[in-house]
């Protein structure tokens, strides 16, 4: 505090709670309460953490390759070279607040169901971020909650993320259920934690669009077609990797292809796509494009979510309604 803002920087603040309330792997959150009674959340990093990360990750790929456990397939330098990005991303709360306060005017066209907290800028910098406090539960939490209540959460998780694409154009990646604050009062979706915040080209995402749209048809060739143009795929794939791409795609695309709720939990996603590992991870010919990182890890997480609450989910709706709009 005393780097950011001065030895009296304890002049912006009625009070500070010591004892943070959250804690992650390069901060931890604690609550206070400005000179102007405003109540907000204090995210202060880790003393020396951003000088780690280059040094961890080479350690991390060192050990890795003299155990030979990494599949060919998946790529290990191509996702050491998107994670070391991200981390470097996640360090830096100038960027993080930038994204936060983008993401806010974003999603302001829907007050009603999505929130982002606002950023106090002269109390952030490169290693604080001070943010407007927000109330609400983490969404894992509301297992025991009613089907409404959890349904309700569902359809806001997979909603946002189909907006997040193909509307802002603007994502937070991270799926970490910490991330998303649900207020029930308000029966509206809190959103926190912008450090791996990206946007996206307008070409990946139209191909993208149209691989889930093949799925939705179940049109095999403009599956094979988009992913090529995407560079998911080069064309020289052998069959079995080609069909372990096809069968992941129309897995991920299975929620949006009848009309209706579609019920998560009962599909057996993990399963499915479990089986797929070893054709994926043996065969593949090049790394996917570096957006499906943080695009994939996002998609997972709802979908993952939505299996956890046991949700019903008019999925359908959401994808035609995002497909007609793009």
């Amino acid at each position: 505090m005393e780097r950011s803002f001065g030895k009296d920087w304890q002049k912006h603040f009625q009070e500070i709670n010591l004892s943070p309330f959250a804690a992650a792997s390069i901060g931890q959150v604690h609550e206070a309460i400005l000179v102007d009674g405003r109540r907000v959340a204090l995210k202060v990093q880790y003393h020396g953490i951003s000088n780690s990360i280059d040094s961890d990750l080479d350690n991390m790929k060192m050990m890795i390759n003299l155990l030979g456990v990494f599949p060919r397939g998946l790529y290990l330098d191509e996702l050491i070279r998107v994670t070391r990005h991200e981390l470097h991303w996640e360090t830096d709360y100038e960027r993080e607040a930038s994204y936060q306060a983008r993401y806010g005017k974003a999603i302001s066209v829907s007050p009603e169901k999505f929130y982002a907290p606002k950023v106090v800028p002269h109390l952030s910098s490169g290693q604080i971020l001070c943010s407007e406090f927000v109330d609400g539960v983490e969404i894992d939490t509301l297992v025991g909650e009613s089907q409404e209540v959890r349904n309700r959460v569902a359809t806001l998780m997979l909603e946002l993320t189909f907006r997040e694409l193909f509307e802002w154009k603007l994502m937070q990646p991270d799926p970490n259920p910490a991330n998303y604050l649900y207020n029930k009062a308000e029966k509206r979706l809190y959103l926190l934690d912008f450090g791996a915040g990206r946007d996206f080209e307008n070409e990946f995402l139209d191909n993208y669009i149209n691989i889930i749209h093949g799925a939705v048809m179940s049109d095999r060739k403009k599956i094979m077609d988009y992913s090529l143009a995407s560079k998911f795929l080069t064309g020289e794939e052998n069959r079995e990797m080609s069909e372990a791409h096809h069968t992941g795609v129309m897995i991920v695309g299975e929620p949006f292809r009848e009309p209706g709720l579609f019920d998560f939990h009962s599909a057996g996603f993990s399963e499915r796509c479990i089986k797929l590992l070893p054709a994926l991870s043996q065969h593949r010919l090049t790394p996917p494009p570096e957006e499906v990182y943080s695009m994939s890890k996002k998609v997972v997480g709802t979908y993952l979510m939505c299996i956890k609450l046991r949700a019903q989910v008019p999925a359908y709706d959401i994808f035609q309604q995002t497909y007609t709009n793009w």
